[in-house]
């Protein structure tokens, strides 16, 4: 795969995700429109397990390996899923809401990274956050 599908195959997720999740009935219960979502993705991985070269021979050895990374992409993705439902619900735009999640995020991913991972930064990855930390203030501010 070259070295641009994945970001275009994550912003392309991204959208068709928002763009779900804003338009999804607000008298559904959000846990239901997530197990059917998940349903859905289970699907579309079992595909795709069989439509890419695999690397791995053996399927459970692999998955002893992976089964702690594995429940925290789970808990992580169900509280994505159910947290922008219901900020969707509370009123939060479609323009905003990932914009703001994704800032915050970054900015505590940087510092988990720069702690528990020993990576480092850059000042100019400094002035950058530092820039994304405004943009956030001055979009999230009411009138």
């Amino acid at each position: 795969m070259s070295y641009f599908f994945p970001p275009i195959l994550i912003v392309l997720g991204l959208v068709i995700y928002q763009v779900s999740q804003k338009s999804t009935d607000q008298n559904a219960n959000p846990f239901v429109v997530v197990i059917m979502a998940y349903l859905i993705g289970i699907v579309a991985c079992i595909g795709g397990y069989f439509l890419i070269p695999r690397q791995d021979d053996a399927l459970v050895p692999m998955m002893r390996t992976v089964v702690w990374s594995a429940l925290g992409i789970g808990l992580g993705a169900a509280a994505i899923e159910i947290g922008f439902m219901v900020a969707y619900r509370a009123g939060w735009n479609l323009s905003l809401l990932p914009v703001a999640v994704n800032v915050c995020g970054a900015v505590l991913l940087i510092l988990i990274g720069l702690i528990a991972f020993r990576e480092s930064l850059s000042t100019e990855k400094i002035i950058g956050v530092l820039l994304c930390i405004g943009g956030l203030i001055l979009i999230t501010l009411r009138k």
